[in-house]
């Protein structure tokens, strides 16, 4: 048969279809086997006769499917494979605490996302309708980063491991004996490489649990210590490509090496003395000339919220989990946002203290995301001025002369920086190539040079007093008021969408509208952003969090909720999904077109 040869030539190895249809999953799964085998050639909806059974395989672990895919051509099927630890390969030690459990799951995930790729089984077979077609298993491929994910889950005791499968199909007709192969056998060679297997490389389990346990336990360490980032000595920053986050290899990569001015030392749990660049809270700047890698020391540090697998490169870089990268937007939405501090004096009079605005300039937008940024609570902030709005970041004093500040309604960032610390406690960490007046409010300036990191604050600091820049006294920054948020606004989301990591499309009548998370840069997997439409959905229709009084306030109680119940929290059957931050949650929020205020 077409099909069987087509799944022959992508299978690792082949099968031999006598075999193949003797004793295929009999011996690993029997009653799912028998099912399955007695279903082929029915029609395609008699696969849902399989929901609701839990199926056992060989005593180690069981199976139930959570959702059935209408026909071939709809979105794969869901299944939860459950593996008892007792049954496992993993010894307590490796899931004794919360750490070891995320860091352990991240493990498992990444050696069957390996197993279904060596053996090719996530390859999807595409036929003409009398041709077979469908027969994928596939597993949510994990980034660089080690998340709290629902795709594999430590809980109550059992390894939860969910998969998507294209139950598989000749037209309308399930072909049962393919379905049995992938069902019984790849299910279970999959679960049993990564969860059953005698031994296994234990090495590397414990290498990962307790990376990840000791970059936890740095990162927490910073705020006592007056730090807001920490970056190793030796790590390797640069990426493989722009599109890709594995670390770039060869002769020519320049790990990285602390100024002796900025070395400090962290005591891990695990691995001991480790030394690096300790930067400190305040205004830091990144300067030096074109590629010379301040951007990509940056990229570095906002990416240092999250931990790193062994082997990243830039493992045991942290940085304060609050920290968050901003940027011009041109064209997003704002809602009621108090921006007076940075822009006031519009023409016609709008009002920038409660500033609404469809269609934001690059300056709007980059005022608007520091208050909302303060509103959350944020206490470390990243800006870089490739991706800045200029007029935001700077005025220098030819524009002055030409253009008096009666004239500018935009105050610039420049001018607040030392107040926004001095008064809500803001670090920055800022990127400049072409903006020397920062050096007059930095408390410390970084010179890239060739990729070595060079302390040159005493020579930026004589510059500035030699040629000092311009800064107005201005009136005080207002503390922004809390917003409410009336939760009844994101009905929209409950209905059908699309997810991807750039965002979310949904239904407004007829029209597919688009929350835009592109520039949400510390985003790094779809789940968290399939994670922030499950909760913009439950906001909509679950009471509980309408009697939040403001945002910051509704979005501590989730955070509570997910700490207390995980992931699951928000959707019982919680598919796929990663853990965001609050401030990427408050950062859509904020995003979202349709956003309703409600009266305090």
């Amino acid at each position: 048969k077409q099909w069987y040869q087509r799944r022959v030539a992508i299978t690792a190895g082949g099968y031999n279809n006598k075999r193949y249809r003797d004793h295929a999953g009999s011996d690993v799964c029997s009653n799912l086997y028998s099912m399955l085998i007695g279903m082929d050639g029915k029609s395609y909806n008699f696969y849902k006769d399989l929901k609701g059974h839990t199926f056992d395989y060989t005593g180690n672990f069981s199976m139930k499917f959570e959702n059935i895919q209408g026909d071939a051509f709809a979105a794969p099927s869901r299944l939860c494979v459950t593996v008892p630890l007792r049954k496992s390969r993993y010894p307590e030690w490796s899931w004794r605490s919360g750490a070891r459990c995320v860091a352990l799951a991240d493990h498992i995930l990444r050696t069957a996302a390996s197993a279904i790729s060596e053996i090719r089984a996530d390859v999807k077979t595409h036929g003409s309708w009398n041709e077979g077609k469908g027969g994928e298993l596939r597993i949510e491929k994990p980034s660089q980063n080690i998340l709290l994910r629902s795709t594999v889950e430590i809980k109550d005791g059992d390894i939860l491991l969910r998969f998507c499968v294209g139950l598989p199909a000749r037209g309308r007709s399930i072909c049962g004996d393919w379905a049995a192969d992938i069902c019984c056998n790849t299910v279970h060679k999959v679960v049993t490489r990564s969860c059953c297997d005698d031994v296994g490389d234990l090495d590397r389990v414990k290498e990962c649990v307790e990376c990840y346990e000791d970059q936890e336990y740095m990162r927490a360490q910073l705020d006592e210590r007056g730090l807001v980032a920490f970056v190793p000595n030796g790590a390797i920053l640069p990426r493989s490509a722009g599109h890709l986050d594995t670390p770039l290899t060869g002769s020519n990569v320049v790990p990285f090496q602390s100024p002796s001015s900025l070395m400090v030392d962290f005591t891990r749990p695990n691995k001991g003395l480790i030394s690096g660049m300790g930067i400190k809270r305040g205004c830091t700047l990144i300067t030096g000339g074109g590629f010379h890698g301040k951007t990509t020391l940056l990229s570095a540090l906002k990416m240092g919220v999250y931990s790193k697998i062994p082997g990243d490169g830039r493992e045991y870089l942290v940085t304060t989990s609050t920290a968050t990268k901003i940027r011009a937007e041109d064209g997003r939405s704002i809602t009621g946002v108090d921006i007076s501090c940075f822009i006031s004096n519009l023409p016609q009079n709008k009002d920038t203290t409660v500033f609404c605005s469809e269609d934001a300039s690059g300056s709007t937008s980059q005022a608007a995301a520091i208050m909302e940024y303060i509103e959350l609570g944020g206490s470390c902030l990243m800006i870089d001025e490739d991706t800045a709005a200029t007029n935001f970041m700077i005025r220098d004093n030819k524009i002055q002369l030409l253009l008096p500040a009666s004239k500018e309604p935009i105050k610039p960032f420049l001018y607040r920086v030392r107040e926004l610390y001095q008064k809500f406690g803001l670090s920055t960490l800022v990127v400049v190539g072409g903006a020397g007046d920062y050096f007059d409010v930095a408390d410390r300036v970084l010179l890239m040079d060739s990729y070595l990191a060079v302390d040159v604050t005493d020579k930026a600091k004589e510059i500035a007093a030699a040629h000092p820049a311009s800064i107005p006294q201005l009136e005080p920054i207002v503390t922004p008021k809390a917003r409410a948020i009336e939760p009844r606004c994101f009905s929209a989301f409950a209905g059908k969408v699309k997810v991807d990591l750039a965002g979310i499309s949904y239904s407004v009548g007829e029209t597919m509208t688009k929350l835009d998370l592109s520039a949400l840069e510390q985003l790094v997997e779809t789940g968290q952003v399939r994670f922030i439409h499950e909760v913009l959905r439950k906001l909509s229709t679950d009471a509980k969090y309408s009697r939040s009084s403001t945002l910051k306030d509704l979005l501590t109680a989730l955070e509570t909720d997910i700490n207390k119940s995980g992931l699951g929290c928000v959707k019982e059957q919680s598919d796929w999904l990663s853990r965001p931050r609050l401030f990427e949650l408050g950062a859509a929020i904020n995003r979202y077109r349709n956003l309703s205020l409600r009266r305090q």
